[in-house]
């Protein structure tokens, strides 16, 4: 064999010995799952159960053939961080007394361990429970984001620890938390003690408010009057959202423009950053 024709194979082994390492690490397809604020990934062929309730979001994940559950509950609503204490305590408790259900199955309680896992950027503390009967597992954990209380907690016999790991990996890692949206008066930099508020007008929040320019076919029409446009402001105080509720129509296109430029003074609720929606008013004079 000649030495190019060497290198070709060479060049050939490599390219399928990379294709096969990269076949046994992608890893299983996932979808995505969304609903009232929560979502996650899960591996496509996983069936979720949803037992949701007017207090709380619930979903159980299982895989086919196995004995893993992935329990997901969130409450709803959202929890300052001066509710904290109290809230968690509420919420825990029969969240871990369901799980131990699980795993014990009427027999002896489970042992319990103290533990930490990491859940996307965050530590959340909670317990491992073991049964040494059944030899039936469990992680519970519990942690707050975004404002919302949530619970995650995989539950599986000893012998399916290492194909479920790999979901429960997945949840963690993936899983997310709309932040609250708090509807907040143009005089007040912190709500009161309700979760919502009445609106109001932001412009006097402002740290910059351009002004939108006159546009010429508005001009023409001699259109003029007040352009309110809806915005939602982030945790930074910048514009992430705009659209006209009201004005005429000449005009509306300038307004949302600007309305996207304007920059406020970060609000907090707690003492905590939040997005706060409300409405920015554009006075136009004919010309």
């Amino acid at each position: 064999m000649s030495s190019h024709h060497r290198l070709v194979a060479v060049l050939i082994l490599i390219s399928f010995l990379s294709l096969t390492a990269y076949a046994q690490s992608a890893g299983p397809e996932v979808t995505h799952f969304s609903a009232d604020g929560i979502s996650f990934d899960y591996p496509v062929g996983c069936l979720i159960t949803d037992l949701s309730s007017p207090e709380e979001q619930h979903y159980t994940l299982t895989q086919k053939g196995s004995s893993v559950q992935i329990m997901i509950v969130a409450k709803r609503g959202f929890v300052r961080r001066s509710e904290l204490p109290a809230a968690l305590a509420s919420f825990t408790e029969p969240f871990v007394q369901e799980v131990t259900m699980e795993v014990g199955r009427g027999k002896s309680p489970p042992v319990s361990t103290p533990i930490q896992t990491q859940v996307g950027a965050m530590e959340a503390e909670g317990v491992r429970l073991r049964s040494s009967g059944i030899k039936k597992s469990a992680e519970v954990m519990w942690f707050r984001m975004n404002f919302r209380l949530i619970g995650l907690a995989f539950v599986r016999l000893d012998v399916d620890e290492s194909p479920g790991s790999q979901l429960w990996k997945i949840i963690r890692s993936s899983l997310g938390a709309e932040p609250p949206v708090i509807t907040v008066k143009a005089a007040e930099a912190q709500p009161s003690q309700s979760e919502r508020i009445e609106g109001g007008v932001l412009n006097g929040k402002a740290l910059e408010l351009p002004q939108p320019p006159y546009p010429a076919l508005a001009r023409a029409a001699h259109a003029s009057g007040t352009v309110v446009v809806q915005v939602i402001i982030d945790e930074q105080g910048n514009v992430s959202a705009a659209h006209a509720i009201s004005g005429h129509p000449l005009l509306q296109a300038a307004s949302v423009a600007v309305a996207r430029q304007a920059k406020f003074t970060p609000t907090l609720w707690d003492g905590e950053p939040v997005k706060v929606t409300g409405v920015i008013q554009y006075n136009f004079v004919a010309q």
